[in-house]
């Protein structure tokens, strides 16, 4: 057998893919294939080496963490309400609301905090696009001794709670689609996914099945995911610190290990689990250990590889077109 056809080591790049930017409208990325110039035969495992892609994930995910849910409750008739940021590639239609806010990089969450009062103002939204919204019901702010957000209603005679992301009025509404966003083409659904919202990641984490029970004086189970469970005129304040991450960890899955590697979920062809050790948009640089641990289900002729790469929930870690992407496999014999 040639040793032509026998590498130890094969780098795959994403720009080496001249298919990379058809993949989505927007021309960004989170799959690549590197045609092999010459085939791999007869290999027994691959282990990825290293690893270099951009960090290219906001604190806020696009697509799943821009809807804050919370309760407005007005003699004893609760009313589901939404403050939601824009989307970081939003580019605004012909409905006008002036005041509205693009998610973005936060340096601080003091800066999160005041996007977040931003939007929850007058001209933050419109209830013509977002049913749930109603302006200047509340106020969010943060302590920096404690490291958490608060909450609080701005009118004394309207009580609010946080709403738990698995909320059963939570999921309906998500599920309705009725936010939608006013674009340059018109009106198009705004990316969520049930069961994720922006509470959890401000620190309000708490599910629709462990909040208090019983708490109120009437002894009517409550439905605010709150360390209380009750309805306040006073601030709430998070159960647990805000985290500004926006994924933790990246899936490396590729298509040549025929289902060696397995995730959580049951998703096969894992490769490795790549952890993010740095801020976004900076260059994410990771190494394996030395210790040899192969994928070993492999086929006995490789003539391309395709690399997926998924965030922790399992959805699409893309990369902007200009953001390159390159992994060094060992290849096993």
């Amino acid at each position: 057998m040639s040793s032509v056809n026998r590498p130890d080591k094969v780098s795959l790049d994403a720009y080496s893919d001249p298919q990379l930017q058809l993949q989505n409208g927007d021309g960004v990325y989170s799959r690549f294939t590197n045609i092999l110039r010459t085939p791999i035969l007869n290999a027994k495992g691959i282990q990825l080496l290293n690893a270099n892609f951009i960090n290219s994930r906001l604190q806020l995910d696009d697509n799943t963490q821009l809807m804050f849910w919370y309760y407005t409750n007005t003699s004893g008739t609760p009313q589901l309400r939404c403050i939601r940021l824009q989307p970081s590639n939003y580019i605004a239609g012909t409905t006008v609301f002036t005041n509205f806010v693009r998610n973005r990089y936060f340096n601080t969450v003091d800066e999160l905090v005041a996007a977040l009062n931003q939007a929850a103002s007058a001209g933050g939204d419109t209830n013509v696009l977002n049913p749930f919204f109603t302006a200047g019901q509340l106020s969010f702010s943060y302590d920096p001794a404690a490291r958490k957000i608060s909450i609080v209603t701005t009118n004394g005679s309207v009580s609010i709670g946080p709403a738990a992301a698995d909320d059963p009025a939570v999921l309906a509404a998500m599920r309705g689609n009725t936010i939608v966003m006013n674009t340059f083409s018109g009106n198009v659904v705004q990316p969520n996914v049930p069961g994720l919202t922006m509470n959890s990641r401000i620190g309000f984490a708490r599910s629709f099945f462990s909040r208090p029970l019983w708490f109120s004086a009437g002894g009517t189970q409550q439905i605010v995911a709150s360390s209380t469970g009750r309805f306040e005129v006073t601030p709430i304040i998070a159960d647990a610190n805000p985290i500004l991450v926006g994924t933790q960890n990246v899936g490396v899955y590729i298509s040549v290990v025929n289902g060696a590697g397995m995730d959580s979920t049951g998703r096969k062809n894992l490769l490795q689990t790549v952890p993010i050790q740095v801020a976004p948009l900076n260059i994410n640089s990771y190494t394996c250990s030395s210790v040899e641990k192969p994928a070993l289900s492999v086929p006995n002729e490789i003539y391309e590889i395709t690399v997926d790469l998924l965030d922790d929930f399992g959805r699409p870690f893309h990369q902007p077109p200009n953001y390159n992407t390159q992994l060094a496999l060992a290849i096993y014999y």
